[in-house]
C-alpha cells in the first residue's frame, strides 16, 4: 500500500502577493495585478504568482480590478478604475455636465438674486426656475445679470423674443434695455411658471455674455397659457456673476420658487 504524506497536502494562505517574502511549497496568495490566487510549486522569493515555474493558479479572481485591502473612501465619492485599468479606488465622479446648487426662496422678495455660483471649472451653465409666482396678477417677469456680484442697471441689454399664448402670438425685443424680458406670470401657487436660462461663458472678461430663454407661464389666474423662446446678449465685457429676477410690477417674487444650477464642460 502507498505512503501518503499529509503534510503535501495542505496549503497556507499568506494573504496578499509580496515581492520581498520568502515562500515555500504550498503557499496561497492572492495576486491583487489580476485578482487571482496562486500556489506555491517550490520555494521563491521575489518570482511574481504568473510565473509559472514557481506557482500555479490556485483560483480565478475577478479579472483584476478589485483589492481586498481598498480602504473606503470620503463621503460623496465613487468606486472607479484606476487610471491603470487594473484595480479600483474610491474618486471624486467626473462629468460633462454637474448639478452646482440648488435652493428654494424662502420668503418673498422684490429681487430674488441667482449669485457665485459660477467658476473657471465649467464654461457654460444652465439655470433652471420653477415654481415661480408674482405678487401682479398677470406682470412680466424680467431679469438682468449681476457683475461682481450685484445687478447691473445699465442699458446694456439686447433681447428678442417670440411669446406664443394661447390665443395670440407676439414678438418683442430691444437692442438696448436696461433688463431682459421673460414673460407674463401669475400670482396663483396653482400657476406658477417655469424657465431655462443656458449662460455662455459668463465669466469671460474678452467678449459678451450670450444667454438663451425659454420659459411658460399663465398670463394671470385662469388666463391665456404663454410660453416664450428667445435670447440676450449683454453688452460689456465683464464677467457676469449671476442672475436677478424681479417682476415689472413691482410687487415680491412669490415665496417657494426653486432654482438648479448646472455647470457645463
Amino acid at each position: 500500500m502507498a505512503t501518503i504524506n499529509l503534510g503535501n497536502l495542505t496549503f497556507t494562505h499568506k494573504g496578499d502577493y509580496a515581492g520581498g517574502t520568502a515562500y515555500v511549497k504550498n503557499d496561497v496568495v492572492y495576486y491583487s495585478t489580476n485578482g487571482n490566487a496562486y500556489i506555491a510549486k517550490q520555494a521563491t522569493t521575489g518570482n511574481a504568482p504568473t510565473n509559472a515555474t514557481y506557482w500555479s493558479q490556485f483560483a480565478q479572481g475577478s479579472g483584476g480590478i478589485w483589492n481586498a485591502g481598498l480602504s473606503l473612501g470620503s463621503a460623496e465619492q465613487v468606486v472607479k478604475v484606476n487610471s491603470g485599468g487594473n484595480a479600483l479606488e474610491f474618486g471624486t465622479l467626473s462629468s460633462d455636465m454637474v448639478k452646482i446648487s440648488s435652493g428654494t426662496l424662502g420668503s418673498g422678495t422684490a429681487k430674488w438674486s441667482i449669485d457665485g455660483h459660477f467658476s473657471s471649472t465649467y464654461k457654460d451653465y444652465k439655470i433652471f426656475v420653477r415654481e415661480l409666482t408674482t405678487g401682479n396678477n398677470g406682470a412680466t417677469m424680467r431679469f438682468r445679470v449681476n457683475t461682481g456680484g450685484s445687478e447691473n442697471t445699465t442699458t446694456n441689454y439686447s433681447y428678442s423674443q417670440t411669446t406664443t399664448y394661447s390665443t395670440s402670438h407676439s414678438q418683442v425685443g430691444s437692442n438696448s434695455d436696461s433688463f431682459s424680458r421673460l414673460h407674463q406670470n401669475s400670482n396663483s401657487l396653482d400657476f406658477p411658471s417655469c424657465e431655462e436660462f443656458l449662460i455662455f461663458d459668463p465669466l469671460s472678461t474678452t467678449k459678451r455674455t450670450t444667454i438663451l430663454l425659454r420659459g411658460f407661464g399663465m398670463d394671470g389666474t385662469g388666463g391665456a397659457t404663454n410660453g416664450s423662446v428667445g435670447g440676450m446678449i449683454f453688452k460689456q465685457d465683464t464677467a457676469v456673476t449671476g442672475i436677478t429676477i424681479y417682476s415689472d410690477g413691482g410687487a415680491n417674487v412669490g415665496a417657494g420658487a426653486e432654482y438648479s444650477v448646472y455647470g457645463i464642460k
